[in-house]
């Protein structure tokens, strides 16, 4: 089955480059990002804040996505030897469930990934409304990534 993106959220979205400016609210989105997949290993903002910098400087490429004036998301992405790696990637909650995933994940493909390469990207098995999106724009299952932490003993 094959869904049309709706040519209205991707008429209405930018991408573009994240700049210094910008750290607070991706920190800000980064946060909320780790609320909803219920992230194991949760940073403060302050981290996140610092994280981001580093990133922007250049370990990766962030980019914000915005309608009009208003920020709607993020990704943060780099290429490795196996594909373009996406490590993060954010609709706001309240404009989640409007197309502009998708939207967003076609303007990716089409005006800032290498088109010559696979993407590739990690959920955490836990977080099914994730894995639910991403299997519905397209990708496969293609690995699963096991953790023992420090405390666990080995059996």
């Amino acid at each position: 089955m094959t869904t049309r993106i709706d040519d209205l959220a991707i008429a209405d979205l930018t991408i573009a480059r994240a700049v210094p400016a910008d750290i607070a609210c991706l920190a800000q989105l980064n946060f909320e990002l780790m609320e909803d997949e219920a992230h194991p290993y949760p940073l403060t903002l302050e981290d996140l804040r610092a994280r981001m910098a580093r990133w922007i400087a250049g370990e990766y490429q962030v980019l914000l996505f915005r309608r009009g004036e208003r920020v709607c998301g993020y990704a943060v992405w780099r290429a490795e030897d196996r594909g373009a790696y996406l490590r993060h990637f954010y609709i706001c909650r309240d404009q989640r469930r409007e197309g502009l995933g998708r939207a967003a994940l076609a303007l990716l493909r089409r005006d800032w990934l290498p088109r010559d390469l696979p993407i590739q990207l990690e959920a955490a098995i836990w977080n099914t409304d994730a894995i639910a999106f991403w299997r519905a724009v397209g990708f496969k299952d293609f690995g699963l990534t096991l953790e023992m932490t420090p405390s666990d003993p080995v059996t």
